[in-house]
């Protein structure tokens, strides 16, 4: 079965009962492991099996739970959302076990002579079962238990809350001023002649970045950032809380450090250390920017404002690029049909790292997803691929690669095929044209791609290891390398063609602009990323009780230079603090420096050059996590990581 592509037609009923079975599956698998004698103990009967019992219960539910975030039945979702909080918290089950603690931390004492992936699998095992509080008296690692428990129902109902958000905005005609014709026509009308905006991206950015009404931008935006707060703002304040006492019943000073214990950076005095450093450079630059974007407004608005407001930043570094540039995103969008995009990215990358992907005729969750299979250049089977791109009820908002099958050696020798998704939420086609891309809905499926190939593109051994199963803050490497190819001609000429005259490319102009604007708003775009991670940081290192609305205002001003509009919660709907990103969001960051660095090897050696990708597949995609990280970078590079290329390349050296 693991050959063979994933199935999706699991209906409530079935999805229901798939706990039990994977939990007794599981029991079964791990019956033998804690009961033999300590001398009978090896690598495969003791960490190998408990490696291969995990993987095996993952693989039961890991398609059943994803189809929480992305079926179209209400019912399906609801089974699949209980699916998933009782695996959750059984997963806190299996890493508080005495037993299987005592037959590892027992292997352990051996001190067998291991290969360098196996010593590395069996450190990272040991160190998830301290980090659920083994190795404490049995009252704090009950308490440390229960704590993680609770952790995962408020982290599962904040997410739920997100994905079932559907506020919206009615607005007049008058206050579509400015935008396009096809965007317009997409939008829902009420019985009285106004026109609905809903919370979904390609309803509100559009909005904010051209809608000439500047109090309807405000209305939105105040709508925007309440998302979720009545429910999701106490989630989270109690999410912070109950991780601050799990890191201290486990013993780090925060839960930042807890966190950090096991990625890249290691501790939170690195992590602000770097966001420091990079803030400080950056600086100088937003608020360059910020005055610019301040005198575009006064302009307009006949003030002698210095400040830009949470409504009116996005429109006013649209209308400088409209008016420095003579850049209409607008227009760009004709260029980038969303089938002549993936065609040319398919293209590209395919190239670059020696794969082809080809349509197939496979089982999908939703009748608008598509599928693929994966080959490598000798032709043989290397994985499968799906393409979710639409918004609708219920479905996840945001744009990701969701791991539908993570690559692993199986118990027979042979090698399960991986399977990814991305799931975005693009305009779907409009006003008699098919779906048409902004550049930046480009970019982010570069991005996204990214995360694809590191999850298709597996070798290693232990699911544990595969794929994007990697440090926190080296995830996101192999997506922000991605984005780096959507600033060159000859890959725009790829992936362009007008929509209405497919072998019209995009203009060697418009390609230039494109290029000259990419750091135009770099400083005031870095600026928003380090408040986030900075914000993250503050939150999960507080001592005490975190007032997140105050905090999020003063640093929101501070560190972005955008004030937080009044009475709104931002906080409420930062979904990445609550699904993964928690003590984490400076991954971003810390990942686009190293991806910045790699990415100057395909500059030096062409961007389109194959031994440099397939030294970049071996290198960074195919191990996931069964090397350090950083020693892999280093072999790719022949140095360490340094943070020049990153700074040059965002115009801030």
């Amino acid at each position: 079965m693991d050959k063979e592509a994933p199935v999706f037609d699991y209906t409530a009923e079935n999805i229901g009962t798939l706990a039990g079975k994977a939990i007794a599956d599981f029991e079964a698998d791990v019956k033998n492991l804690a009961d033999l004698p300590g001398e009978k103990r090896t690598f495969a009967n003791t960490v190998l099996a408990f490696e291969r019992a995990v993987g095996n219960l993952s693989e039961a539910v890991n398609i059943p739970v994803i189809l929480a975030y992305v079926s179209d039945n209400a019912e399906v979702r609801k089974a699949a959302q209980e699916l998933e909080l009782k695996i959750n918290q059984y997963s806190v089950d299996i890493y508080t076990r005495e037993d299987i603690f005592n037959a590892l931390t027992g292997y352990a004492a051996k001190n067998e002579k291991l290969g360098e992936v196996e010593s590395r699998l069996l450190a990272k095992t040991l160190l998830d079962f301290k980090k659920n509080g083994l190795g404490l008296e049995p009252r704090k690692k009950n308490k440390v238990k229960k704590l993680l428990k609770a952790l995962v129902e408020l982290e599962l109902q904040f997410s739920k809350n997100l994905r079932e958000v559907t506020d919206s905005v009615e607005v007049t005609e008058e206050e579509l001023k400015g935008l396009p014709q096809d965007y317009i026509e997409r939008l829902k009308k009420t019985p009285d002649g106004k026109y609905t905006v809903t919370m979904n991206y390609p309803d509100y950015i559009p909005f904010m970045d051209n809608a000439e009404s500047d109090g309807a931008r405000k209305r939105l935006e105040a709508v925007f950032n309440n998302r979720c707060a009545a429910q999701n703002l106490k989630l989270m304040e109690d999410a912070i809380a109950l991780r601050r006492k799990t890191a201290k019943l486990i013993g780090y000073p925060n839960f930042a450090d807890y966190m950090l214990d096991d990625r890249m950076a290691k501790n939170s005095a690195t992590v602000m250390d770097f966001l420091g450093r990079t803030w400080a450079k950056l600086k100088k630059k937003g608020r360059k920017e910020l005055r610019q974007r301040a005198k575009l407004k006064n302009k307009k608005t006949g003030g002698a404002d210095i400040t830009l407001n949470a409504w009116e930043w996005r429109y006013y570094n649209n209308q400088l690029k409209k008016e420095k540039y003579a850049l209409d995103h607008e227009k760009i969008k004709e260029y980038f049909p969303l089938e002549t995009v993936i065609g040319g990215m398919f293209g590209i990358f395919g190239r670059v790292l020696a794969v082809k992907f080809e349509p197939a005729d496979l089982s999908v969750w939703h009748k608008d997803v598509r599928a693929f299979s994966v080959r490598n250049a000798d032709g043989s089977l290397a994985a499968y691929f799906y393409f979710d791109l639409f918004p609708r009820d219920g479905k996840y908002k945001h744009a990701a690669c969701f791991a539908l099958r993570r690559g692993r050696e199986l118990s027979d020798g042979s090698y399960a095929l991986p399977a990814a998704a991305i799931v975005a939420n693009f305009p779907g086609p409009s006003g008699g044209a098919p779906s048409l891309m902004k550049f930046d809905d480009v970019v982010t499926l570069f991005h996204e791609f990214g995360h694809v190939t590191h999850q298709l593109l597996t070798k290693a051994k232990y699911c544990k290891f595969s794929g994007t199963s990697v440090s926190r803050d080296f995830v996101e490497v192999p997506s922000k390398i991605f984005e780096n190819w959507a600033y060159y001609g000859e890959v725009l000429k790829a992936v362009s063609g007008h929509y209405k005259n497919p072998a019209e490319k995009l203009p060697d102009k418009l390609i230039k602009k494109l290029i000259d604007t990419k750091n135009m708003d770099s400083g005031l775009v870095y600026l928003r990323q380090l408040f986030f991670s900075l914000l993250d940081m503050k939150y999960h290192m507080a001592k005490g009780k975190a007032d997140t609305t105050r905090l999020y205002g003063k640093m929101m001003k501070k560190i972005s230079l955008i004030p937080m509009s009044e009475g709104t919660h931002p906080q409420a709907s930062f979904g990445h603090l609550m699904g993964g990103y928690e003590a984490g969001y400076y991954s971003y960051l810390w990942s686009e420096v190293i991806a910045a660095d790699l990415f100057s090897v395909f500059q030096e050696k062409g961007v389109m050059d194959p031994e440099t990708g397939a030294r970049y597949r071996e290198l960074i995609l195919a191990p996931g996590r069964s090397y350090d990280e950083a020693g892999q970078v280093e072999k790719f590079l022949g140095r360490a990581s340094a943070e020049d290329a990153f700074l040059k390349s965002i115009g801030a050296a």
